[in-house]
């Protein structure tokens, strides 16, 4: 496994004058929220910090480690639950802020799974999660699997939600309801009956229905465990 976070700081004689990795970091979180990850570029990003592409490179020596880097500052929004706050409370929370730091960096949210999460930021929200889980009598390998699972249904529920977004958002029925209706009312007349409940169309009907049901699983396995 490859990563920036294996590598050690490069010496600080020598380095172009005017730029730090913070700086760098945080240019191209501004790019990668307004442009996503497929138009950054290092060149891109050099041409908005006014330095030359290659003095980049003294900083962060790839792209991929640009967006490690960058990923890992996302985890540093999240708000760690309280010394005494109970694992339910900590673990909505977390999911909740979760959703909606992707809402805010759509780039974060597809990167999940694609690069490392184990820059100490991300590590400090993870670790933060499984104190709560642990006094509800979790095991670690239960409350890590617990925590994972969550998480799992977040970060699934969070891309589709971004990309609906992107097309212009789902929150209500699209126009052409009636033709796609009128498309399968005979082979498929659940699918058509069900495109008439309103509950589907909320958003966050979906994501709060979902969340709900992975506690309650958690929920269950506390609850077998007293």
């Amino acid at each position: 496994m490859d990563s920036v976070w294996f590598g050690k700081p490069r010496p600080s004689s020598g380095q172009p004058l005017g730029l730090s990795r913070e700086a760098i970091v945080h240019k191209a979180m501004e790019m990668l929220d307004e442009h996503g990850r497929q138009k950054l570029s290092m060149r891109k990003l050099a041409a908005e910090l006014g330095a030359a592409p290659m003095s980049l490179y003294w900083h962060v020596p790839t792209k991929d480690a640009l967006i490690e880097l960058c990923l890992d500052e996302i985890y540093g929004e999240f708000p760690l639950p309280g010394p005494d706050e109970d694992w339910e409370t900590a673990v909505r929370g977390m999911m909740n802020a979760m959703r909606h730091l992707a809402h805010r960096h759509p780039w974060w949210i597809r990167g999940i799974g694609e690069f490392n999460s184990i820059g100490p930021k991300a590590v400090a929200m993870s670790d933060s999660m499984f104190e709560p889980m642990l006094r509800a009598g979790l095991s670690l390998p239960a409350a890590a699997q617990s925590i994972s699972t969550v998480s799992s249904f977040v970060v699934g529920y969070a891309i589709a939600e971004v990309n609906f977004i992107a097309r212009g958002g789902m929150d209500s029925p699209p126009p052409d309801l009636a033709k796609i209706a009128d498309m399968y009312r005979e082979k498929h007349p659940n699918y058509v009956r069900m495109l008439d409940e309103q509950e589907i169309w909320s958003l966050e009907g979906q994501f709060e229905f979902g969340l709900d049901c992975v506690i309650d699983g958690i929920k269950a396995r506390v609850a077998a465990l007293r």
